[in-house]
């Protein structure tokens, strides 16, 4: 239900990259090591607050969250990581080295 394209990686361990989840789909929890901005193009998700085309969340190292896709629309959100997440699932952290984020 979810599917990623790497667009940029930087000398530090940054990432830019395009997010597209089915709706319904939870990203599965995590932390950050930095910042990690979210711009929506299509779609919504919601954590706390809810995200729609043209928001922008902003989430440093002192936030864990799990993103929930809207139901009955996909959400294409681009993204950039100042560092890796920290998936709090057995089964993302293992996945972790082959989805690159």
């Amino acid at each position: 239900g979810m599917s990623n394209a790497r667009l940029w990686d930087g000398a530090n361990g940054e990432h830019l990259w395009l997010l597209r989840a089915k709706g319904g789909i939870a990203v599965p929890e995590h932390g950050h090591t930095g910042d990690e901005w979210t711009l929506v193009l299509n779609g919504s998700y919601h954590t706390d607050s809810r995200f729609m085309p043209g928001d922008i969340e902003v989430a440093g190292d002192d936030i864990d969250h799990q993103p929930v896709i809207d139901p009955d629309e996909e959400c294409i959100c681009l993204v950039f990581t100042s560092g890796p997440l920290k998936f709090k699932s057995v089964a993302a952290k293992l996945a972790q080295p082959f989805i690159g984020l």
